[in-house]
């Protein structure tokens, strides 16, 4: 049985070109060569106040968040296909493709289409001088892209999240603490990672101000430190953090029933042997009391070293060293921008 195949938007392109190019030149012309090209179009139209307006504009970067999407898009693609040749280890009996992403054109679409109502709601109609004036055309391409960036990301997270409720096949805890769950709780923080790049970008765009359309070409300001980037940034990590957490919630399910269900057995065990060291056996030979006493004394030890190994099976998918990853991606750049704010405004104070 066949199920969807992953099929990231530069693969798309590629195979629609028939064209063998690497990965990074597609990467490269999807990102810049349309928007360069609308961009363009506009400016024939809406004339740039310089060549710096020309080459320093919007279009510039939002094709480096556009390569970005791509190589994004690409590394998640690869990711969930790892992970489902990883689920097909753990259950043979699984259908194949059964964790990977339907690059669908029709979900693209569809979310493109979400997308440019909610910045029309917000924004309004655009005039028809604004259209070209405010690249229009180059933001909507954005958004396309884009749209396809957050259905594969979305849909990932989904992937994981149901991934828990598949019938694998675990591994012993006396093997792994996570009983082969690990790979799981690493996807997700690739996903983490992957989202980490917003409250970098955040932090940088508010640490400067760049102006271009101004007679010398070029200027660079810092601004000063406000209490609403401070509240946007932490709500940024928050929502990272949750979107770490979220996919994981069937696999910390499927954690808490397995140590659920090992202890199920050993518990009432445990509990067998305690009352029976309890018990008081007037009749029997005090050699053969002493000899039934350090029995049950062995199997308590015994007992209850299994369940201490069963108590070690861990609630999530992952260890310490992997939260700590974590909070290095998301906390740490906007806790340093900060910081780097900080120290410029005071020595350019000075």
């Amino acid at each position: 049985m066949h199920g969807p195949t992953i099929v990231s938007w530069p693969s798309l392109v590629r195979r629609a070109a028939g064209l063998r190019l690497p990965f990074w030149l597609w990467a490269v012309i999807i990102g810049f060569v349309p928007t360069r090209l609308l961009a363009t179009l506009d400016y024939l139209i809406v004339p740039p106040a310089g060549l710096g307006g020309y080459f320093l504009d919007t279009a510039l970067v939002l094709s480096l968040f556009l390569v970005y999407f791509v190589y994004a898009i690409h590394f998640i693609s690869k990711r969930m296909e790892r992970l489902d040749n990883y689920v097909t280890q753990m259950n043979p009996d699984q259908p194949v493709n059964a964790l990977r992403i339907p690059f669908r054109l029709a979900n693209v679409f569809a979310v493109w289409v979400v997308l440019l109502l909610a910045i029309t709601l917000l924004f309004g109609l655009p005039s028809p001088a604004a259209i070209f004036s405010e690249h229009i055309t180059v933001i909507a391409y954005f958004f396309f892209i884009l749209a396809s960036f957050l259905w594969i990301y979305g849909y990932s997270m989904y992937v994981i999240h149901r991934a828990g409720k598949l019938p694998l096949r675990l591994k012993p805890f006396t093997e792994d603490r996570t009983l082969g769950l690990r790979p799981f709780g690493s996807a997700s923080l690739r996903l983490a990672s992957i989202y980490a790049v917003f409250p970098v970008t955040w932090t940088f765009v508010e640490l400067v101000s760049i102006d271009v359309e101004i007679p010398g070409g070029l200027a660079i300001t810092f601004a000063p430190i406000r209490l609403t980037d401070i509240i946007f940034s932490v709500g940024l990590i928050l929502v990272g953090i949750v979107l770490f957490f979220l996919p994981l919630l069937s696999i910390r399910k499927r954690l808490l029933d397995a140590k659920r269900q090992e202890l199920s057995w050993v518990t009432p065990r445990y509990t067998t042997v305690i009352a029976k060291l309890k018990e008081q056996v007037p009749k029997t030979a005090q050699e053969d009391k002493a000899n039934q006493t350090q029995a049950l004394a062995d199997e308590l030890t015994i007992v209850r070293q299994i369940q201490q190994d069963i108590q070690r099976i861990q609630s999530w998918p992952f260890d310490v060293g992997v939260v700590s990853r974590l909070a290095t991606i998301l906390v740490v750049p906007p806790i340093l921008g900060v910081l780097a704010r900080v120290l410029i405004l005071v020595f350019l104070h000075l």
